[in-house]
Order: structure tokens, then sequence, then C-alpha cells
């Protein structure tokens, strides 16, 4: 019985998913052809960089732009790609449960011979199994990409960077889960997810300018991710053991959460 709702899950949002892929490796393709004039005029790069007001370099890590790390690190691994797999992770969560309740099918899918937990769990799986394919399919243009501009980034700080934001997206997806699991509201899910992941960015990015902000920010998503820079420094165990773990207590308090609550569809 649960096998059919793992597939509805996908077929429900296979759609919006593709667009998402499709836009990232359309990204991702872009950013590695230009990556090759950027190499071969570094000079004039370090000179451009210099230029820029100093609170500007602070906030995004422009050191190194030249070089393989440095350039995905400002061009796609500090916005874009923590940014697709937030919307990812969080727009599946959100709709998890609450999507159910919103579209008037919670009834039925309640009367399935299945519990509320396994529901949940269910809807997990496959909100982590669309995530993990999207960091694969991230992770094998940015391999193959990085061997056709022959850019000197090693594969493992790829992968790491990839499964990283993976996780971050995870984390987000579990947030979804949670408030869509406790409100029956995709709209609230949504806002919720998306506040705090925009947030988590501003306190990572103005870490290094406001005291505030520098003594909360150990405890930022962000800086667990984009600033453990997994592309220089490869896979930070604490950090992703961090991600998961956060992440499973999101998960168990959504089927908490749906378990409890007085259903009635729409």
């Amino acid at each position: 019985m649960l096998l059919p709702l793992l597939v509805k899950s996908w077929r429900d949002r296979w759609r919006g998913l593709l667009a998402w892929t499709t836009g990232l490796v359309l990204i991702t393709i872009v950013e590695l052809y230009v990556y090759p004039s950027i190499r071969d005029s570094a000079e004039g790069m370090s000179q451009l960089i210099e230029a820029f007001p100093e609170g500007m370099r602070e906030i995004f890590p422009m050191t190194d732009y030249t070089s393989g790390p440095g350039f995905l690190n400002v061009e796609m691994f500090s916005i874009v790609v923590p940014l697709v797999f937030i919307a990812v992770g969080a727009s599946w969560g959100a709709s998890a449960t609450a999507d159910e309740e919103e579209k008037g099918t919670a009834d039925l899918l309640l009367t399935l011979p299945v519990s509320r937990t396994s529901i949940v769990v269910t809807k997990c799986l496959a909100t982590i199994a669309v995530l993990t394919g999207l960091t694969a399919v991230l992770a094998i243009t940015l391999v193959i990409g990085a061997g056709v501009v022959d850019m000197d980034i090693g594969t493992a700080e790829l992968v790491a960077a990839c499964a990283m934001h993976g996780l971050l997206g995870v984390l987000y997806a579990g947030i979804g889960f949670l408030v869509g699991a406790a409100t029956g509201r995709r709209g609230v899910a949504l806002g919720v997810a998306f506040t705090l992941a925009i947030a988590g960015f501003l306190v990572y990015s103005l870490a290094s300018l406001v005291d505030f902000f520098d003594t909360v920010n150990p405890a930022n998503p962000f800086e667990w991710v984009v600033g453990s820079d997994p592309l220089t420094n490869g896979l930070d165990v604490g950090y992703t053991v961090g991600l998961v773990v956060v992440s499973l207590l999101l998960f168990a308090g959504s089927a908490i959460a749906f378990r409890r609550r007085d259903i009635r569809a729409e």
C-alpha cells in the first residue's frame, strides 16, 4: 500500500521537479562555459575584485575567484545552489500533508489501511529520494563539466559540496513537513521555511559585519554548509551529522504533529 503512495508523491509533482532540475543543469553548464575566460584573465579579475568595497568582499567570498573552487563558490554555491535545494525541499515538504488537506483528498488518504506515521514516513522518503536525485544530477554535471573545461578541482570536493547542499534541502524540507503537518496549510509552511531560509542567509552573509550575527552564526545551517567551504575542505563530518540529526528530529516532529491533529479535508 505504501509503494503506490510513494509513486503518487513523485507523479503529482514531477513537472515542477523537472523544471528545477533542467534549470540547475543549464545554469551549471553556462557557468562552466564562462570559467575558462575568467581563469585566463586572472590578473585583471584580481584588480577588479580589489576595487570592490570591503563590505561587499566580506559578504561574498570573492577571494581566489579565478580558481575552480573560488569561482564555483561565488557563482553557484553561495546563492544559486542553496536556493534551488531549499526551494525544492521546502515546497515538497510543505505540500506533503498540507496539500492533501487543501485539495480535499485527506479523508481518502486517511482511509487507507496504513498509519498516519507510515504516510508521513513514505512522503519523507519520497522527498529525500527527489533531493538525492537532484544532488546526483548536479554532481555528475559538475564532475563531467569540470573535466571538459580543465577546472582544477577535486572530484571528492565537488561531490561533498553537492551532498552537503542536498542535506541543506532535506533540512528545510523537514521544516516544511513540520509546519505543514502542524497547521494543514501549505502556504504557511512555505512561508515559514522560506522566511527561515532568508534569515539564515542574511545572518551568514552579514556575520562578519554584525557582532550579534557572528555570535549566533555557529547554529546557522548556512554556516554549516556554505561556510564550511566543502569545495576546498571536503566533507565536514561534524556539520554533516548535525544536518542529518536536525532533519530527523524535524521529520519525527512532523509524524507526531500529523498523528495528533484532528484532520478534516476542506
